[in-house]
C-alpha cells in the first residue's frame, strides 16, 4: 500500500525547487525581525495619532496591526515548521490595512495633494505577494488588489471627490504600479528559469529521479534539522540483486527499462515529502524526513514487495536488497550513506531479497 500524498505548501512549486532557492531559509530569519519591528512602529503609530486624533481607519487597524505582528512573530518563533501561513497572513493584514486607509480616502475624505502618503507603500503588496506566493498566485493578487484600488478610484470620481490634481496622480500611480508587477513577474520567471537549470545537475537523465550529488545536499539541511530540533530521519538504501545478470543476458536496453522501471516503482510508494535517489548503476536511496525507524522498516517491506513483483520482460524476475538507518544527532552526509551501505550489503550477504537495518 503507497503513503499517502503529502501536499507541500502553495502548492504549485515543487519541494527540490524549493530546497534550491535561497529565499526559502532567508524568509523565515527576516521575518523573526521584521515581524516585531512592524509591531513596534504600529505601537508608536498609534500612540502618537492619539495625540492628534485617529482616523476610523487607524482607530480600527492600528490595535490590530500591533497585536497581529507581535502574535505572528510570536508563532513563527515557537512554531518554526508548522506556521507557514504566518508570512502569507502578514502579507494579508498589511494589503487589507493599506487597501482600507486608500479607500477612506478615495471615497470618503480625498488628500488635496492627488494621493496619501499610504499610496507609496502600495508596492510593498507586490514585492511580498511574490516572495510568499507561487508565480501565477502571486501575479493574480497583484492584479486582483490593483483592480480593486481602480474601482475604488472609479467610484471616487464617479461621486465628483476629484480635482486635477487627483486624476493626475491617480493616472501615475497606476501606471507606475502596473510597470511594478510586470517587472516583477519577469524578474520571478527569470529566477525560476535557473532554478530549473540548476535542478537539471541534480538530475538523474535515465530515470529521472534526483542523484547522489542532489541527496548530499539535501542530507546537509536535513541532518541540520536532525541535530537541531531532534525530528527522525530515516535513509533506504537498496541495489538491484543479479543486475549484471540482466545486462549480460537481455542487453543494456532491457536493464534500462528495469531501472526505469523500479524508479517509477520507488516513486509510486512513498510520500511527496520523501525523496527517492539514484545514485549510480542500480543502487538506490530513499530519504525519508519525520519518520521514525519502525515506519520506515514496514515502508522497507513494503517496497521489497513490490520490486519482487515487478513484470519488465523478457526479464523472469527481480528482487533488491535494502539497507536501513535511522540519523543521529553525531551523523554526517557521508557517515549515514556509510552506515546504510553497510546494512544493504549485509542482506546482500545474508542471502539477498532482504532488509537489513543498521
Amino acid at each position: 500500500m503507497a503513503w499517502p500524498k503529502v501536499g507541500y505548501a502553495g502548492g504549485e512549486l515543487r519541494p527540490t525547487l524549493e530546497l534550491l532557492d535561497p529565499l526559502h531559509p532567508l524568509r523565515r530569519r527576516t521575518a523573526l525581525w521584521l515581524l516585531p519591528l512592524g509591531g513596534l512602529l504600529a505601537l508608536v503609530a498609534y500612540g502618537t495619532s492619539r495625540q492628534v486624533g485617529l482616523d476610523p481607519v487607524d482607530r480600527v487597524f492600528l490595535p490590530l496591526l500591533i497585536l497581529g505582528f507581535f502574535g505572528l512573530a510570536l508563532a513563527l518563533w515557537r512554531l518554526p515548521r508548522s506556521a507557514r501561513w504566518v508570512l502569507p497572513a502578514a502579507h494579508g493584514l498589511v494589503g487589507l490595512y493599506l487597501l482600507a486607509t486608500l479607500a477612506y480616502q478615495l471615497l470618503l475624505r480625498p488628500n488635496p495633494q492627488g494621493l496619501s502618503p499610504a499610496a507609496f507603500w502600495v508596492p510593498f503588496v507586490y514585492f511580498s505577494s511574490f516572495l510568499f506566493f507561487q508565480t501565477r498566485q502571486a501575479v493574480r493578487l497583484a492584479l486582483l488588489y490593483l483592480l480593486v484600488l481602480f474601482l475604488l478610484s472609479a467610484m471616487g470620481a464617479f461621486r465628483g471627490h476629484f480635482q486635477a490634481a487627483h486624476l493626475n496622480a491617480l493616472a501615475q500611480f497606476f501606471g507606475a504600479n502596473l510597470a511594478y508587477v510586470g517587472l516583477l513577474y519577469m524578474l520571478v520567471r527569470i529566477k525560476e528559469g535557473y532554478l530549473e537549470a540548476q535542478l537539471d545537475a541534480y538530475t538523474d537523465f535515465l530515470t529521472g529521479l534526483r542523484n547522489r550529488r542532489y541527496l548530499e545536499l539535501v542530507l546537509e539541511r536535513e541532518l541540520f534539522r536532525v541535530g537541531r530540533y531532534g525530528r527522525p530521519l530515516c535513509l533506504m538504501v537498496l541495489d538491484l540483486d543479479g543486475f549484471k545478470h540482466v545486462n549480460d543476458t537481455h542487453g543494456h536496453e532491457a536493464g534500462d527499462r528495469v531501472l526505469k522501471a523500479l524508479a517509477a516503482c520507488l516513486e509510486g510508494h512513498i510520500r511527496q515529502s520523501d525523496r527517492a535517489v539514484r545514485l549510480g548503476g542500480e543502487e538506490f536511496a530513499i530519504l525519508l524526513p519525520e519518520t521514525e525507524l519502525g515506519q520506515a522498516l514496514a515502508l522497507a517491506e513494503r517496497l521489497r514487495q513490490a520490486v519482487a513483483a515487478l513484470k519488465v520482460p523478457p526479464v523472469e524476475a527481480l528482487s533488491a536488497s535494502f539497507g536501513l538507518v535511522q540519523a543521529t544527532p553525531t551523523d554526517s552526509p557521508l557517515s549515514l550513506l556509510k552506515r546504510a551501505d553497510e546494512a544493504m550489503y549485509r542482506a546482500k550477504r545474508r542471502g539477498k531479497n532482504r532488509v537489513e537495518v543498521g
